[in-house]
Protein backbone atom coordinates (compact mmCIF):
# COMPACT_ATOMS: atom_id res chain seq x y z
CA UNK A 1 0.00 0.00 0.00
CA UNK A 2 1.81 3.44 -0.64
CA UNK A 3 1.74 6.28 1.47
CA UNK A 4 -1.11 7.93 -1.15
CA UNK A 5 -3.68 5.55 -0.23
CA UNK A 6 -2.48 5.05 3.20
CA UNK A 7 -3.68 8.85 3.91
CA UNK A 8 -6.86 8.58 1.98
CA UNK A 9 -8.02 5.59 4.04
CA UNK A 10 -6.28 6.36 6.81
CA UNK A 11 -9.02 4.42 9.10
CA UNK A 12 -9.07 1.45 7.25
CA UNK A 13 -5.79 1.02 7.24
CA UNK A 14 -5.42 0.80 10.90
CA UNK A 15 -8.26 -1.66 11.15
CA UNK A 16 -6.75 -4.14 8.96
CA UNK A 17 -3.49 -3.32 10.79
CA UNK A 18 -5.08 -3.81 14.27
CA UNK A 19 -7.10 -6.95 13.17
CA UNK A 20 -3.78 -8.49 11.98
CA UNK A 21 -1.72 -7.88 14.69
CA UNK A 22 -4.93 -8.89 17.16
CA UNK A 23 -5.01 -11.98 15.26
CA UNK A 24 -1.03 -12.54 15.57
CA UNK A 25 -1.65 -12.07 19.43
CA UNK A 26 -4.27 -14.34 19.63
CA UNK A 27 -1.83 -17.23 17.67
CA UNK A 28 0.81 -16.64 21.08
CA UNK A 29 -1.20 -15.13 24.22
CA UNK A 30 -1.32 -16.16 27.57
CA UNK A 31 -2.77 -19.14 27.89
CA UNK A 32 -3.90 -20.83 31.49
CA UNK A 33 -3.71 -24.76 30.22
CA UNK A 34 -0.26 -25.93 30.36
CA UNK A 35 -0.34 -28.05 26.99
CA UNK A 36 1.58 -31.30 26.62
CA UNK A 37 1.12 -33.53 29.64
CA UNK A 38 0.80 -36.83 27.48
CA UNK A 39 3.48 -36.21 25.15
CA UNK A 40 6.39 -38.03 26.07
CA UNK A 41 9.05 -36.20 23.75
CA UNK A 42 8.79 -33.48 26.34
CA UNK A 43 10.36 -33.15 29.69
CA UNK A 44 8.15 -32.37 32.94
CA UNK A 45 9.80 -29.61 35.15
CA UNK A 46 7.98 -28.65 38.82
CA UNK A 47 9.18 -25.44 40.54
CA UNK A 48 8.45 -26.76 44.05
CA UNK A 49 10.20 -23.87 46.00
CA UNK A 50 9.59 -20.75 46.97
CA UNK A 51 6.05 -20.99 47.53
CA UNK A 52 4.02 -17.88 45.98
CA UNK A 53 6.73 -16.54 43.18
CA UNK A 54 5.08 -16.82 39.88
CA UNK A 55 7.26 -18.47 36.94
CA UNK A 56 6.85 -17.79 33.08
CA UNK A 57 8.09 -20.02 30.10
CA UNK A 58 8.51 -17.55 27.36
CA UNK A 59 7.16 -20.16 24.50
CA UNK A 60 4.70 -19.80 21.97
CA UNK A 61 1.89 -19.32 24.12
CA UNK A 62 4.00 -18.15 27.13
CA UNK A 63 2.85 -19.56 30.21
CA UNK A 64 2.76 -18.40 33.71
CA UNK A 65 2.19 -20.65 36.52
CA UNK A 66 1.99 -19.82 40.65
CA UNK A 67 4.20 -22.10 42.77
CA UNK A 68 1.90 -23.26 45.41
CA UNK A 69 2.26 -24.46 48.71
CA UNK A 70 2.13 -28.04 49.17
CA UNK A 71 -0.10 -28.81 51.64
CA UNK A 72 0.12 -31.34 54.98
CA UNK A 73 1.64 -34.55 53.31
CA UNK A 74 4.63 -32.17 52.29
CA UNK A 75 6.29 -34.03 49.34
CA UNK A 76 6.58 -33.00 45.74
CA UNK A 77 3.05 -34.66 44.00
CA UNK A 78 0.63 -32.99 42.51
CA UNK A 79 -2.77 -33.29 45.14
CA UNK A 80 -6.09 -32.28 43.82
CA UNK A 81 -7.55 -29.61 42.73
CA UNK A 82 -4.13 -29.59 40.12
CA UNK A 83 -2.76 -26.59 40.69
CA UNK A 84 1.26 -26.70 40.73
CA UNK A 85 3.88 -25.12 38.48
CA UNK A 86 4.22 -27.76 36.14
CA UNK A 87 5.51 -26.74 32.41
CA UNK A 88 6.15 -29.83 29.77
CA UNK A 89 8.75 -28.75 27.63
CA UNK A 90 10.60 -30.48 23.90
CA UNK A 91 13.94 -30.47 23.67
CA UNK A 92 16.01 -27.06 23.07
CA UNK A 93 16.78 -23.56 25.25
CA UNK A 94 13.47 -21.84 27.08
CA UNK A 95 13.81 -18.38 28.18
CA UNK A 96 11.84 -18.02 31.62
CA UNK A 97 11.37 -15.90 34.35
CA UNK A 98 10.09 -16.02 38.09
CA UNK A 99 9.22 -13.17 40.22
CA UNK A 100 7.99 -12.65 43.81
CA UNK A 101 10.55 -14.69 45.51
CA UNK A 102 10.77 -14.52 48.99
CA UNK A 103 14.16 -12.51 49.91
CA UNK A 104 14.03 -10.70 46.17
CA UNK A 105 11.36 -8.34 46.23
CA UNK A 106 10.25 -6.70 43.05
CA UNK A 107 12.83 -8.47 41.07
CA UNK A 108 12.08 -10.69 38.23
CA UNK A 109 14.56 -13.55 37.65
CA UNK A 110 15.70 -14.27 33.77
CA UNK A 111 17.51 -17.45 33.16
CA UNK A 112 16.79 -20.42 30.72
CA UNK A 113 16.37 -23.68 31.15
CA UNK A 114 18.35 -26.17 28.57
CA UNK A 115 16.29 -28.91 27.81
CA UNK A 116 18.17 -32.34 26.66
CA UNK A 117 17.26 -35.49 24.86
CA UNK A 118 16.89 -38.61 26.87
CA UNK A 119 18.88 -40.86 24.80
CA UNK A 120 19.68 -43.81 27.66
CA UNK A 121 17.87 -46.38 28.46
CA UNK A 122 17.78 -45.68 31.74
CA UNK A 123 17.23 -41.77 31.12
CA UNK A 124 14.63 -42.58 28.90
CA UNK A 125 12.19 -44.49 31.64
CA UNK A 126 13.12 -41.35 34.10
CA UNK A 127 11.95 -38.71 31.22
CA UNK A 128 8.97 -41.21 30.69
CA UNK A 129 7.79 -41.53 34.13
CA UNK A 130 8.83 -38.74 35.85
CA UNK A 131 9.22 -35.32 36.57
CA UNK A 132 12.23 -32.44 37.51
CA UNK A 133 11.96 -30.79 40.67
CA UNK A 134 12.97 -27.33 40.52
CA UNK A 135 14.02 -25.15 43.73
CA UNK A 136 14.46 -21.37 42.37
CA UNK A 137 17.31 -19.37 44.22
CA UNK A 138 15.40 -17.35 47.23
CA UNK A 139 15.78 -16.84 51.02
CA UNK A 140 12.47 -19.45 51.29
CA UNK A 141 15.35 -21.69 52.46
CA UNK A 142 15.93 -20.17 55.88
CA UNK A 143 12.47 -21.49 56.61
CA UNK A 144 12.87 -25.07 56.10
CA UNK A 145 13.86 -26.93 59.01
CA UNK A 146 17.15 -28.85 58.34
CA UNK A 147 16.26 -32.78 59.29
CA UNK A 148 19.69 -34.65 57.81
CA UNK A 149 20.87 -34.70 54.31
CA UNK A 150 18.50 -34.60 51.32
CA UNK A 151 18.19 -37.63 49.06
CA UNK A 152 17.04 -36.49 46.28
CA UNK A 153 18.65 -35.26 44.56
CA UNK A 154 21.65 -35.77 47.18
CA UNK A 155 23.39 -32.92 48.67
CA UNK A 156 24.64 -33.37 52.71
CA UNK A 157 23.36 -31.46 55.34
CA UNK A 158 26.09 -29.37 55.53
CA UNK A 159 26.06 -27.94 51.72
CA UNK A 160 22.11 -26.82 51.78
CA UNK A 161 22.02 -24.01 53.04
CA UNK A 162 25.35 -22.91 52.09
CA UNK A 163 24.50 -22.99 48.15
CA UNK A 164 21.27 -21.94 48.40
CA UNK A 165 22.62 -18.83 49.88
CA UNK A 166 25.61 -18.22 48.05
CA UNK A 167 22.97 -18.40 44.87
CA UNK A 168 20.92 -15.60 46.03
CA UNK A 169 24.39 -13.83 46.70
CA UNK A 170 25.53 -14.48 43.12
CA UNK A 171 22.14 -12.86 41.42
CA UNK A 172 22.35 -10.22 43.47
CA UNK A 173 25.84 -9.13 42.40
CA UNK A 174 25.27 -9.49 38.54
CA UNK A 175 26.75 -13.10 38.42
CA UNK A 176 25.39 -16.34 36.90
CA UNK A 177 23.67 -19.42 38.62
CA UNK A 178 23.89 -23.02 36.97
CA UNK A 179 22.02 -26.19 38.10
CA UNK A 180 22.67 -29.27 36.15
CA UNK A 181 19.89 -32.23 36.97
CA UNK A 182 21.34 -35.96 35.23
CA UNK A 183 20.50 -39.32 35.57
CA UNK A 184 23.43 -40.81 37.24
CA UNK A 185 24.65 -44.14 36.11
CA UNK A 186 24.55 -46.39 39.92
CA UNK A 187 25.87 -49.60 38.40
CA UNK A 188 29.12 -47.52 36.65
CA UNK A 189 29.63 -45.50 39.88
CA UNK A 190 29.53 -48.44 42.05
CA UNK A 191 32.42 -50.38 39.73
CA UNK A 192 34.08 -47.20 39.29
CA UNK A 193 34.36 -46.94 43.63
CA UNK A 194 35.47 -50.68 43.88
CA UNK A 195 38.39 -50.02 41.52
CA UNK A 196 39.21 -46.94 43.51
CA UNK A 197 39.29 -48.71 46.38
CA UNK A 198 41.67 -51.09 45.19
CA UNK A 199 44.00 -48.79 42.98
CA UNK A 200 44.74 -46.42 46.08
CA UNK A 201 45.70 -49.34 48.31
CA UNK A 202 48.63 -50.17 45.50
CA UNK A 203 49.20 -46.32 45.10
CA UNK A 204 50.00 -46.21 48.87
CA UNK A 205 52.41 -49.11 48.14
CA UNK A 206 54.13 -47.21 45.22
CA UNK A 207 54.32 -44.30 47.91
CA UNK A 208 56.17 -46.44 50.33
CA UNK A 209 58.82 -47.56 47.66
CA UNK A 210 59.13 -43.62 45.93
CA UNK A 211 59.81 -42.83 49.92
CA UNK A 212 62.25 -45.68 50.34
CA UNK A 213 64.12 -44.17 47.42
CA UNK A 214 65.01 -41.02 48.20
CA UNK A 215 65.52 -41.67 51.67
CA UNK A 216 68.88 -43.92 50.38
CA UNK A 217 69.34 -41.24 47.34
CA UNK A 218 69.39 -38.26 50.07
CA UNK A 219 71.80 -40.49 52.16
CA UNK A 220 74.12 -41.11 48.92
CA UNK A 221 73.78 -37.56 47.98
CA UNK A 222 76.17 -36.48 51.37
CA UNK A 223 79.01 -38.15 50.16
CA UNK A 224 78.89 -38.09 46.12
CA UNK A 225 77.89 -34.37 46.06
CA UNK A 226 81.67 -34.11 46.27
CA UNK A 227 82.41 -37.20 43.92
CA UNK A 228 83.63 -36.05 40.10
CA UNK A 229 82.44 -39.14 38.40
CA UNK A 230 78.97 -39.14 40.60
CA UNK A 231 78.68 -35.53 39.24
CA UNK A 232 79.53 -36.29 35.81
CA UNK A 233 77.01 -39.10 35.96
CA UNK A 234 74.31 -37.27 37.71
CA UNK A 235 74.02 -40.38 41.04
CA UNK A 236 74.36 -37.51 43.18
CA UNK A 237 71.17 -35.89 42.36
CA UNK A 238 68.89 -38.52 42.06
CA UNK A 239 67.24 -37.60 44.53
CA UNK A 240 65.69 -34.92 43.38
CA UNK A 241 64.30 -36.91 40.73
CA UNK A 242 62.53 -39.25 43.33
CA UNK A 243 61.67 -36.43 45.48
CA UNK A 244 59.31 -35.37 42.10
CA UNK A 245 58.14 -38.63 41.79
CA UNK A 246 56.82 -38.78 45.75
CA UNK A 247 55.40 -35.41 45.11
CA UNK A 248 53.70 -36.62 41.85
CA UNK A 249 52.06 -39.61 43.79
CA UNK A 250 51.16 -37.73 46.47
CA UNK A 251 48.83 -35.52 43.91
CA UNK A 252 47.00 -38.68 41.91
CA UNK A 253 46.62 -40.06 45.49
CA UNK A 254 44.77 -36.95 46.80
CA UNK A 255 43.14 -36.73 43.39
CA UNK A 256 41.95 -40.54 43.56
CA UNK A 257 40.69 -39.61 47.63
CA UNK A 258 38.55 -37.15 45.77
CA UNK A 259 37.39 -38.68 42.90
CA UNK A 260 36.22 -42.05 45.94
CA UNK A 261 34.59 -39.18 48.07
CA UNK A 262 32.49 -37.76 45.30
CA UNK A 263 31.78 -41.54 43.99
CA UNK A 264 30.65 -42.50 47.56
CA UNK A 265 28.49 -39.46 47.80
CA UNK A 266 26.56 -40.01 44.49
CA UNK A 267 25.74 -43.62 45.80
CA UNK A 268 25.20 -42.50 49.25
CA UNK A 269 21.86 -40.49 47.74
CA UNK A 270 20.54 -43.90 46.62
CA UNK A 271 18.43 -45.83 49.20
CA UNK A 272 16.69 -48.08 47.17
CA UNK A 273 19.69 -50.11 45.65
CA UNK A 274 17.71 -52.15 43.41
CA UNK A 275 17.94 -49.58 40.42
CA UNK A 276 20.64 -48.58 37.97
CA UNK A 277 20.32 -44.47 37.71
CA UNK A 278 18.47 -41.76 40.05
CA UNK A 279 18.09 -38.26 39.29
CA UNK A 280 20.46 -36.00 40.93
CA UNK A 281 20.85 -32.38 40.75
CA UNK A 282 25.30 -32.10 40.34
CA UNK A 283 27.16 -30.33 43.11
CA UNK A 284 30.44 -29.91 44.81
CA UNK A 285 30.51 -33.30 46.51
CA UNK A 286 30.02 -35.13 43.51
CA UNK A 287 31.33 -33.19 40.50
CA UNK A 288 34.90 -32.12 40.20
CA UNK A 289 35.51 -28.33 40.72
CA UNK A 290 36.53 -25.94 37.80
CA UNK A 291 34.80 -28.22 35.16
CA UNK A 292 32.73 -28.17 32.59
CA UNK A 293 29.60 -28.95 34.78
CA UNK A 294 27.79 -30.61 31.64
CA UNK A 295 30.34 -32.51 30.79
CA UNK A 296 31.41 -33.72 34.17
CA UNK A 297 27.92 -34.79 34.61
CA UNK A 298 27.76 -36.76 31.23
CA UNK A 299 30.34 -38.60 32.60
CA UNK A 300 28.52 -40.13 35.79
CA UNK A 301 25.32 -40.39 33.42
CA UNK A 302 23.14 -38.57 31.37
CA UNK A 303 22.06 -34.69 31.44
CA UNK A 304 18.40 -33.85 30.96
CA UNK A 305 18.17 -30.32 32.05
CA UNK A 306 20.48 -27.34 32.73
CA UNK A 307 19.18 -24.20 34.71
CA UNK A 308 21.09 -20.92 34.13
CA UNK A 309 19.74 -17.97 35.89
CA UNK A 310 21.56 -14.28 35.58
CA UNK A 311 21.18 -10.84 36.34
CA UNK A 312 20.88 -9.66 32.69
CA UNK A 313 17.51 -8.12 32.12
CA UNK A 314 15.59 -9.73 29.18
CA UNK A 315 13.32 -7.52 27.24
CA UNK A 316 10.16 -9.94 26.95
CA UNK A 317 7.21 -7.29 25.30
CA UNK A 318 5.30 -8.55 22.63
CA UNK A 319 5.70 -6.48 20.15
CA UNK A 320 2.59 -6.86 18.07
CA UNK A 321 1.39 -5.74 21.48
CA UNK A 322 3.34 -2.82 21.29
CA UNK A 323 2.48 -2.36 17.52
CA UNK A 324 -1.46 -2.62 18.83
CA UNK A 325 -1.38 -0.19 21.84
CA UNK A 326 0.95 2.55 19.40
CA UNK A 327 -1.60 2.38 16.93
CA UNK A 328 -4.96 2.52 18.82
CA UNK A 329 -3.01 5.57 21.31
Amino acid sequence: MSITQRTTTGGVVVMLVTIAAAGMIAGCSQHPMEPGFSDQNRTQIQFFAPPGATVTVKDCPPRSHPVAIYGPFDNRLEQSPEEFCVFNLPPGRHEFKYVSAEGLPGVSVYGELDVKHANTETAARFHRLAFIPIALPSEYYKKIEINGNEIYPYRGEAYRTAIDENDVMRLKQGDVVEKVFFVADLEKADKLRDKLIGDLKVMERKMEYADARFREAYRDFRVDVTDSTANFLGTDREYIRWEEERQELALKYDAMQKKLKRTQALLKGDTVLIRKGMLVLATEEIVKPYRDVEDASDKLGEVLLIMRLGGRHMQWEDPNRKLVSSISG
